[in-house]
């Protein structure tokens, strides 16, 4: 009986890394799809992006930032709470306001263009099937981070438009807390790029002003 045992745990263990592959080129796909239909293509003609990130809640603001981004250059100048601060995004300042503008660009930015970074080096890609979110049937892939960006241990959960492979909404979680839902919405088209103006998240309205992006 050995014989047979041996062989169907070959063939058990050679089905299961058979179905990772297959989920592993699932979520690589949906990602380049979601990548594709926000725009990807068009990233690397964009000069300067312009845009003013803002937070609301019962009809009072709460944050209000601007941002001014040399992608050639590899700056951002960041006006926000009376501070004007241009960092280097290779080489923040290791200063107060060099870490504040920092951290203000690299949350900013992606609440801004998180469904053109799914591809970025350092994120890991999962495929988690078909599930419902704000009542429309969507396409799930969680994203967690390689030792990537500023608090490496968050993972995202997108919930992507079947057919327009736009990204609908997003669960955000923390690592050590439950998940957060956020919506993404009113998208508009900049220099080529899908963009959604709009998040309703946690009791909150995050939306995005005075968008501006040049290109060659």
């Amino acid at each position: 009986m050995k014989p047979f045992v041996l062989a169907f745990v070959v063939v058990a263990a050679g089905a299961i890394s058979m179905h990772a592959q297959d989920a592993g080129a699932t979520a690589e796909q949906l990602a380049r799809d979601v990548w594709k239909a926000s725009g990807g293509e068009n990233w690397s003609k964009v000069k300067t992006l312009k845009f003013t990130f803002v937070v609301e809640q019962d009809g009072q603001q709460l944050a209000n930032a601007e941002h001014h981004w040399d992608i050639g250059a590899g700056t951002d100048r960041v006006k926000w709470k009376g501070r004007d601060v241009t960092v280097n995004l290779a080489t923040p300042a290791e200063d107060e306001e060099g870490k504040a503008a920092y951290g203000r660009w690299v949350n900013d930015s992606y609440w801004l263009l998180a469904p053109l970074k799914v591809l970025d080096p350092g994120v890991k890609l999962t495929y988690e099937g078909p599930k419902e979110s704000d009542s429309m049937q969507c396409e799930t892939l969680r994203l967690a981070f390689a030792q990537v960006g500023l608090t490496p241990g968050d993972q995202y959960v997108l919930y992507i438009d079947p057919v327009t492979k736009l990204v609908r909404a997003w669960d955000y979680i923390p690592k050590a807390e439950g998940a957060m839902h956020g919506t993404w919405k009113r998208y508009e088209t900049f220099g080529g790029l899908q963009l959604a103006m709009e998040h309703d998240f946690g009791g909150k309205i995050i939306r995005f002003a005075d968008i501006a992006v040049e290109t060659q």
